[in-house]
Parts: structure tokens; sequence; C-alpha cells
């Protein structure tokens, strides 16, 4: 199982990498090591939930449609004019909610009514004293993945809601208009301003 997870999480990323490395030339002509990266990234984050219970046709799969999903997210959020400088949702929001769905559509049960899931290599028994494999399962499998991806929404949107209001009321939410100006790196590591604060 630990080799299966390591080739499934190794093809996916490489996957991942290229494609949205190949995306960003044909959209702009030029050579992204960053997009590389997060690209490598998003294959890495859509293969997490999975990379137990797929085959590894099924991970180079993830990781190419995972590319898809970041590069048309980072877009759509250019699109809306949501800053999101180094591309975290769409690595982590977007690639993450694909791949959830893509643990249930590329389970390596026998159909989509024989669910591997947690089970590693053996099928999903029918409880812990009859080890009979569940059939018939496949529209609850996916629905079980649907009510995930709400419920990690609802639990993590609702603790950073309040961790933001918080830091929100007490006006430490944003910086300064003049930082916001110069920019947190020239404000902050401005070679003008070596040697004149505290050493860390």
């Amino acid at each position: 199982m630990a080799a299966q997870v390591a080739m499934n999480t190794t093809l996916s990323a490489a996957t991942g990498g290229i494609t949205v490395f190949i995306l960003r030339y044909a959209i702009t002509k030029k050579y992204d090591v960053g997009g590389l990266c997060n690209g490598i990234l998003a294959g890495l984050v859509s293969i997490t939930a999975g990379c137990g219970n797929m085959e590894c046709g099924s991970a180079f799969a993830t990781g190419l449609i995972g590319a898809f999903f970041y590069q048309g997210s980072s877009m759509l959020l250019q699109k809306l004019k949501i800053d999101d400088p180094v591309d975290a949702a769409p690595v982590h929001g977007f690639c993450g909610i694909w791949g959830v769905l893509a643990c249930g559509f590329f389970d390596w049960g026998k159909g989509f009514d024989h669910y591997h899931g947690w089970s590693g290599f053996g099928c999903m028994p029918v409880s812990t004293t009859d080890s009979t494999c569940q059939t018939g399962i496949g529209g609850s499998a996916i629905g079980a993945q649907f009510i995930l991806i709400i419920m990690v929404i609802l639990w993590s949107g609702s603790l950073s809601a309040i961790i933001f209001l918080i830091l929100k009321l007490t006006g430490t939410l944003r910086i300064s208009e003049e930082v916001e100006q110069v920019g947190m790196d020239s404000h902050h590591h401005s070679p003008a301003k070596v040697g004149s604060g505290p050493p860390w």
C-alpha cells in the first residue's frame, strides 16, 4: 500500500505540474516556473484523498484534471478581481474539492457499485462482523463525497469568518494605506532599514 500511495502521489504531482506548465505556455507564450510549481501542488492536493484507493492510471487522470481545475480557477479569480497572489484558493480549495470527488469517481472497485474506500486493497465490508463486500452503493459513495465537501466548507468557513471578524474589529485585518502603497516587502525588508531594528 505504501508503494501504491507513493507511485500515485508522484504520478499525479508530475502530471499536474507538466500540464499547467504547458497550459500557461499555450496561454501566455512564456515559460512560467511558478505555474509549474503550483501545478505540482495542484496534482498533490488532487491525489491526497484518493492516493490509497485508486490505480496508477486513475492517479494520472486525477492530476491531469486537477491541473485544469487549478488553471481555470486561477483565471476565474483574476477575472473576478479577487486578490490571491500565491493561488492558495485554486490549489487547496478548488483542487481539494476535485480530489475528494476523484476519490469516489476513481475508486478501484469493480464498477460504480463496489467500493474499496478506506479498506485499501480489500472491498468495503458490510460490517465489522460480516466481511461480505458492500454492493449497490455507487450513489451513496459519491453522495458521501459531496457531503464531506459541504461540511469542510462550512467548518473552515465558519472558523475563518470568526477569526477574520475578530481581526477586523481589533483593526489588525488590514495594513495601513502607507504600507499598502509601498508594499509589504519594501516596507519590512528595505535595505535602508537593515540594522535599524531588532535582529529578527
